[in-house]
């Protein structure tokens, strides 16, 4: 052991002189020089071996069972019942009476008043009215106004508010913050630790575990089922319905009717005219109308529209935006000011942190603003307007109007008509006419008809069913399976490790810092401002307007005027007379008449019966059957164990 331990020691400091000197400060920032290595550093270090445990992880297997499920589907056998039904037609025979209808022919005679026109010419004596135009210069005074336009010029005064605007300086005081900022330098001592590396070797023992296999057979038992079907025989009762038809006969009485005929004489009135003529004379009065002209002197007055200008003075509110700037000073705010912090040296990690200083609460005024805002400045002015009017002024005029007069002239006209007028005549004719009636006649019939009855009747069926069930059945199985096992080996091997140790070193550094403080300082400053007054002025200017005047004038125009006159005149004209007389005629006429017999018909018809009876019917069906195996699978798990291990320490350097 000593031996061993003599070897690890020269090995070690092998290693040491061919090192390179360490290197430390201000965590490698700083490179120390070969002198500064001092002897007790090259001090071989004590090393001590302890016991720890190291923890190693092994490969176990085990093997485990689950269970496996096979559905299979088997034929199964089961009978539903259906309904059927039949339908048989019967036939039975009946009696319908069926209308006949028989048509003849009937010769009327009647008479009838035919008209004769019979056209005549007529002279008539009229008077007409002949239209004569006779043309004559009719002279017409008349009166027109002519308008006679003058200018005129006047003097209008009215006063205008004049703004004036005054200017003025205001002095308005306000506050500011100067920032004033020193500097400081303060001295901060601080210990580095210098960390010093050494490199070694020692030995570690540790343990492989090899896996050794080993082949295993296993029985293992296992049940299987194996289906067995077994026939056998159901008796199912069933009923039927089967129908019993039986044959009646029923009496059916009904009434037909039978068609009478009975002919019959009717006194028919009708009435005929008979134009009779006869020729009269009359006396008409005719009038005759005379056109006669006579001139009246009438005044006329008509309206002129002419223009008419006025002036007149209306005041005007208006008036202008200016723009005023105004200072509006800032906020008065409250702040928080920190004074200025210091660096604090921590022992434990070696290295200096800023400590910040602490807050204080300062009222500051933050800088004001300018605001251009636009003012309404209001301002009156007169203005003078112009309104033009029309104005109707009348204007007479003399004229001579034409007045026609109707003179009536009645007189006697002779003239002669012929005048028609119907005589009535009342005649009778008699007519032969057949009525018809029913006579009703009592009658039976006899109808066969069929009755059917369902009678039920007990029967019996065989029917084969298949019975299953299942037979356990026992089998064994060998299983191949493999173990493994570990076995432990011992090895050695060199780790290389490294020991760091720190050596403080105390350091002097100047940090330098900043400190700031606000200094208030009064201001003034000056603002111009405008105050705008309106001062009154009077204002005279020179109007310019027309004036109009109307002057008369006197003129004689000639108009051509027309009269017409009307001069009888007697004609002769042809009318055409048209007399009407009436002829008596006889007509016949065949009428269409039309008589109904009923005649008995028998028929035949199909009546459905409708019977009900039960078929079986056989179906099929698959009707699943799960069983269950176990069958083995095999788990890997993974066991931890300790194993102890000696590993060399060294002792720290005093």
């Amino acid at each position: 052991m000593r031996n061993q331990l003599g070897l690890w020691l020269l090995a070690f400091g092998g290693l040491m002189g061919l090192a390179e000197p360490a290197l430390a400060g201000h965590c490698g920032t700083c490179r120390y020089p070969r002198g500064c290595v001092t002897p007790d550093q090259c001090v071989t270090p004590v090393v001590t071996s302890t016991v720890q445990y190291q923890p190693v992880i092994e490969q176990h297997q085990q093997v485990c069972y689950r269970p496996v499920y096979k559905t299979e589907y088997r034929a199964e056998s089961y009978t539903t019942y259906r309904t059927v039904q039949e339908t048989n037609y019967t036939t039975e025979k009946y009696t319908v009476q069926r209308p006949v209808v028989e048509q003849f022919d009937t010769v009327r005679t009647y008479t009838v008043n035919r008209p004769v026109y019979e056209t005549h010419l007529q002279e008539q004596q009229y008077t007409v009215m002949k239209p004569v135009t006779r043309t004559f210069q009719v002279a017409i005074p008349y009166c027109t106004t002519r308008p006679v336009y003058e200018q005129h010029v006047k003097d209008v005064s009215h006063t205008v508010m004049r703004p004036h605007v005054q200017e003025y300086q205001v002095a308005i005081p306000y506050c500011t913050m100067r920032p004033v900022v020193e500097q400081h330098v303060r001295t901060h001592t601080y210990v580095v630790n210098r960390p010093v590396v050494e490199n070694y070797q020692e030995p570690v023992t540790y343990v492989v575990n090899r896996p050794v296999y080993e082949q295993h057979v296993k029985d293992i038992p296992y049940t299987t089922y194996r289906a067995v079907r077994e026939p056998y025989c159901v008796e199912i009762p069933y009923c039927v319905m089967k129908p019993v038809y039986e044959q009646h006969v029923k009496d059916i009485p009904y009434t037909t009717y039978r068609t009478e005929t009975q002919e019959y004489q009717v006194a028919i009135p009708y009435c005929t005219v008979r134009p009779v003529y006869e020729t009269q004379t009359y006396h008409t009065p005719v009038t005759t109308y005379r056109t006669e002209v006579d001139y009246v002197t009438q005044q006329r007055v008509s309206y002129v529209t002419e223009p008419v200008v006025t002036e007149r003075v209306e005041k005007v509110c208006s008036g202008r935006y200016e723009t005023v700037t105004e200072y509006i000073p800032g906020p008065v705010v409250t702040r928080a000011v920190r004074s200025p912090g210091t660096c604090v040296f921590d022992p434990c990690t070696c290295t200096s942190h800023y400590v910040p200083g602490c807050l204080t609460q300062q009222t500051v005024q933050c800088p004001g603003r300018t605001v251009c805002k636009k003012v309404w400045v209001p301002h009156e002015e007169c203005r003078v307007v112009k309104d033009c009017r029309m104005v109707c002024k009348p204007v007479c005029t003399t004229v001579q109007v034409p007045v026609c007069r109707k003179v009536a002239q009645t007189e006697m006209k002779t003239c002669t008509r012929t005048s028609c007028r119907l005589v009535k005549e009342q005649h009778v004719r008699y007519e032969t006419r057949t009525h018809c009636y029913k006579v009703p006649e009592q009658r039976v019939r006899q109808v066969c008809y069929t009755t059917c009855r369902m009678v039920p009747e007990q029967h019996t069926r065989t029917e084969t069913r298949y019975r299953c069930y299942t037979v356990p059945e026992q089998h064994v199985r060998q299983v191949c399976y493999t173990t493994c096992r570990m076995v432990p080996e011992q090895h050695v091997k060199m780790v290389n490790r490294t020991r760091c140790y720190s050596v403080p070193e105390v350091k002097t550094c100047e940090i330098p810092y900043k400190t700031c403080r606000w200094e208030k300082e009064e201001h003034v400053r000056y603002e111009t401002r405008r105050h705008c007054t309106m001062v009154p002025q009077t204002v005279t200017r020179q109007v310019c307007y027309t004036t109009c005047r109307l002057v008369k004038e006197d003129h004689v125009r000639y108009e051509t005027r027309c009269v017409v006159e009307k001069v009888p005149e007697v004609c002769v004209r042809h009318v055409p007379v048209t007399t009407c007389r009436t002829v008596c005629e006889q007509r016949q006429q065949v009428v269409r008449q039309c008589r109904v017999n009923y005649v008995c018909e028998e028929r035949v018809r199909c009546v459905p019966h409708t019977t009900c009876k039960v078929i079986p019917e056989t179906h099929c069906k698959m009707v699943p059957h799960t069983t269950c195996q176990m069958e083995p699978y095999t788990v890997n798990y993974c066991v931890k164990r300790y194993v102890p291990v000696c590993v060399p320490t060294c002792n720290p350097c005093p």
